[in-house]
């Protein structure tokens, strides 16, 4: 059973996600994408791959699924929620009703939308470079000359083509960000110890599970479960006598986000 202990909140951690929903799977996918991609960093000779490579992933992956709409309905979800709240005695009603406008303002920019990256498939360059990037070493000048010129463009010319390419997704970035946040701060940390390095329980239905664990300890947890259960056992990094499991104890942070 989950049983609460002490916290240190200064101690640093090794912070872990794992996602009890496939919709959350492809939020946090996406979230991760959009850390290599860095839409603001000047797009150069040397830094080229990596941006084209994090652009065409979320393309494929909000071609693979319905993104937008989940957003927007979690969002929906997330106002009807706050709402509720509003009606408790003792809520922030200040931070209450800027989370409120928050979510509103981004509600009413997700739904005009149509499919999401569409207008960048018909780009031009784009739509040329795009396959070439899924072959390995696909992206010489020889077999892409189109891509070799814009890198000689002035800086300020690739700056405006980016900039326009990231306005077709950052709308949609914007309120999986703002639901991410709102997902993840809806349930705090709570010292949880793992018998013997297994932890296995059932709950009330979670869409995320976060945990923190000391760097000191020489393991890593192997996470596995759907909404209603899930199982954490440490595994040893470097195994000791053949055996990469742990056997003893390990105290961490867990948060249950429903």
């Amino acid at each position: 059973m989950i049983e609460a202990m002490h916290n240190n909140d200064n101690q640093p951690m090794i912070a872990y996600e794992y996602p009890l929903l496939e919709r959350v799977r492809t939020y946090l996918r996406l979230e991760h994408i959009l850390a290599a991609l860095q839409p603001h960093t000047p797009v150069t000779q040397q830094n080229y791959t990596r941006y084209f490579s994090a652009l065409f992933a979320i393309l494929d992956i909000c071609e693979r699924s319905d993104v937008r709409t989940d957003v927007q309905k979690d969002l929906d979800k997330r106002r009807a929620q706050l709402q509720v709240w509003s009606q408790h005695p003792e809520v922030n009603h200040d931070q209450l009703q800027q989370t409120m406008q928050r979510v509103h303002g981004a509600l009413s920019a997700i739904q005009p939308l149509n499919r999401v990256g569409s207008a960048l498939k018909q780009d031009r360059l784009l739509s040329v470079i795009r396959q070439r990037f899924a072959m390995p070493g696909g992206t010489c000048n020889f077999d892409v000359p189109q891509l070799h010129y814009w890198l000689h463009l002035p800086q300020a010319t690739r700056d405006q083509d980016t900039a326009a390419w990231w306005a077709e997704l950052d709308v949609l970035m914007r309120g999986l960000a703002l639901e991410l946040e709102l997902l993840r701060g809806q349930a705090r940390f709570n010292r949880v110890v793992a018998s013997n390095g297994l932890l296995q329980e059932s709950t009330e239905p979670l869409s995320l599970l976060r945990i923190k664990v000391a760097p000191e300890v020489a393991a890593y947890p192997v996470i596995s479960g759907h909404k209603q259960r899930f199982s954490i056992r440490f595994m040893r990094y470097e195994p000791v006598n053949g055996r990469a499991s742990v056997d003893h104890d390990v105290a961490f942070d867990l948060a249950l986000c429903p």
